[in-house]
Parts: C-alpha cells; structure tokens; sequence
C-alpha cells in the first residue's frame, strides 16, 4: 500500500520556484515600468525643467548685477594676558552694534556708520581646540616618555612650550564687507578699539616692567657669575704657579662647584631669552600676526546663488507636481 502512495515533495518544489520566478519577474517588470513613467515625465517636463533652469540663472545674474560683490579680511591674531574671553565679548559687541546701527558707537572709535553699513565680522581658532581621542592617547605616551627624564633640565622647556601651545591659540577674525578702500580702513580702526582697553594696559604695563627687571636682575647675576669663576680660575692658575714641587693639594681646598654655577648662568640665560620675547610679543592685547589683503569673498557651492534659485525653482515645480498627482488620485479613491 505504502508504493502505492503518490510523491508530491517534487512538483510542490516546482511549484514554489515557479511562483518565485513568477514574483521577480513581476517586481522586474514594475521596476521597468516605473523608470519608464520616470523617462516619460521627464520628456513631457523637459521644455519646462530647462525653462526654470534657465530662468533662475536669468534672475541670479540680474541680482549679481544689483548686489554688490562681498569682499573679506582676514587677519590672524594672538590673544595674550588671558584675554581669549574678552576677545570674543568685543566682538559679539562690535557685530551688535552694528545690526542695531548704533552710530554713536562707531563715532566714538572714529569710524563713520556709512564705512560698517553691511559690515560683518566673525571669529573662530586657527586650530580646533577639541582634541580627538587618537592625539589625546599620543600626548599621554609623550608625557610618559618624557617622564622617565624627569631630572633633565630640557624637559621642563619641552613640557613649558606644550602647555604655551595649548593655552594660547591663535584666532582668525574675518572682516566682511563691500567697499574695497573704507573696509580695510574700518577693520584697523576695530582692531585698534579692541586693543584699548583701561585694564589689559595696567596689566601690559605691570608684566612689561616685570619682564624688564628680571632681564636687568638676572644679566648682574651672569656678570657677578662671570667674576667668580674668573677669580677662582686665576687663583688656582696663581696657587699652581706658587705651590712648592712635592706639596700635596687636598681636593676640596678653595672648591667651587663650576658645574653648579654654568647651570645656573644657563638658566638666567634662558629667562633672559624668554622675557625678551614677551616683551617682543605682548605689546598689545591682540598680537596681530597677519592683516590679509582684501580678497573676493566666495560663499561655499550650496549656498551661492547661481546655484540656489534655479535649484529652487526646479524643486518647486516638482512639489507642485507632486501635490497634482495626490490630488488625482484622491480624486480616483472617491469616485
């Protein structure tokens, strides 16, 4: 009875292939169907989408021909005396006044209102002062590294420079505007106003007469140094001439630790160095380490308007067609 049972696993099997032959097949089809309703709307809305494309051009060339060409400065800057913070409070100021059109705050700094009209001004780092996690994870095996010469003295200038270079970060302040000859002009006198502030010039006073003193008092101490180790050389040139043959000279008699003192003469050296870099550097609030010549200001490609209107327009009639297609198929659903 059991060979008499027919077996059905094979033409099921064949059955379940031909439907899923069947399926792509179909899902082919509308997909071809599709980019063929794609191709046709495209060649019905040709006339139209080139019209837009070239009508938006047309208007942004007009308004390029109406709107004055923006024109910017650059200028890099280091803020000294801690005065990051104050920095950029005097520059949302600045940028404030001159949306509210405050004349009178422009008069005080001896620009005319007319000379900022379109002004604009922005601030950002020259580098990013967030550190990513792979140069976080590089400085940490820098410092262990350096930890093992701890004892040496050109560790304390490395790890002296690295933290100078991590609390003092340049900043680029942009100075956008339309008038080639009055832009520039009005950008030195900001910067001038920026840099006239009652507090930070006690504070530049103070740390340049600071400065000033360690140089002198540090060169005396080189000089007195020099003269020490002079006068100890003499005398044992002298003892050496006078000592009688055969006497025995004890080590530690007249010993003056030359090595001790050429560290030390190193050390005033190096401050000296270094104090009349600050004295070179920190003359102002804002060091301006580069004031840029005026260049043409390019906006980036989305947002230039050769590209935006006539991208709009297109859009725009796409919505509109959109919005007919669901209006026609409500129409279908309710009838």
């Amino acid at each position: 009875m059991a060979d008499n049972k027919p077996n059905t696993t094979p033409s099921s099997d064949e059955i379940d292939l031909g439907q899923l032959f069947k399926m792509i097949g179909k899902v082919i089809n509308r997909i071809g169907v599709a980019f063929l309703r794609v191709f046709l709307y495209f060649k019905k809305n040709a006339l139209i989408l080139i019209g837009l494309l070239v009508l938006g051009l047309a208007i942004s060339f007009a308004l390029s021909l109406l709107v004055d060409e923006k024109l910017k400065t650059v200028t890099i800057v280091r803020p000294n005396f801690d005065s990051e913070d104050y920095m950029y409070d005097a520059v949302a100021e600045i940028q404030a006044n001159i949306l509210s059109k405050d004349t009178v705050f422009f008069q005080k700094m001896g620009v005319s209102f007319k000379d900022v009209e379109g002004f604009k001004i922005e601030i950002q780092p020259v580098t990013d002062s967030e550190e990513t996690k792979e140069e976080a994870e590089q400085e940490l095996e820098y410092l262990k590294i350096l930890q093992n010469f701890k004892e040496e003295n050109f560790v304390v200038d490395i790890i002296r420079s690295e933290l100078t270079k991590k609390s003092i970060i340049p900043h680029r302040i942009i100075f956008t505007y339309t008038d080639a000859k009055k832009g520039p002009i009005a950008a030195q006198k900001i910067l001038a106003y920026v840099n006239n502030n009652a507090y930070y010039e006690k504070l530049i006073t103070i740390y340049r007469e600071n400065a000033q003193t360690r140089i002198e008092e540090n060169t005396a101490l080189i000089s007195q140094i020099d003269n020490l180790i002079d006068n100890y050389t003499k005398t044992l040139v002298q003892d050496a001439i006078e000592r009688p043959q055969g006497s025995v000279y004890m080590e530690n008699e007249s010993a003056l630790n030359i090595g001790t003192l050429l560290s030390l003469k190193n050390r005033f050296l190096k401050e000296i160095e270094e104090k009349k870099a600050e004295l070179t550097e920190q003359t102002e609030i804002l060091s301006i380490i580069n004031m840029g010549n005026p260049q043409v200001f390019r906006k980036p490609f989305f947002a230039n308007k050769f590209f935006l209107i006539p991208t709009a327009l297109v859009v725009l009639f796409f919505l509109i067609s959109f919005i007919r297609f669901l209006n026609k198929r409500a129409k279908e659903l309710q009838l």
